[in-house]
């Protein structure tokens, strides 16, 4: 979720998509603008950085039996990342 503080940079982008890969196959980018606005209306109610860091979720498009782990802000960090 990025803020003014953690602007998306294209050295942050290059990383973002160097640790969780490209845009997930199958989605269109409206679906995934979508998916974003959904996850931020999800958690607009918590309110600091450092409550949002916290929030740990299951990657929605890992498909495997265990899947992995992720940080909310990472995550529509590389979601906002793969929309450039």
């Amino acid at each position: 979720m990025a803020t003014k503080e953690t602007e998306l940079t294209p050295a942050k982008r290059k990383r973002l998509l160097k640790k969780f890969g490209p845009s997930p196959k199958g989605y269109t980018t409206r679906e995934l603008e979508q998916f974003l606005d959904l996850l931020y209306g999800m958690y607009s109610h918590v309110y600091t950085a450092s409550q949002l860091s916290e929030v740990v979720i299951s990657d929605p498009f890992d498909r495997s039996e265990t899947p992995r782990q992720i940080k909310l802000v990472e995550f529509t960090d590389w979601l906002e990342a793969v929309l450039v």
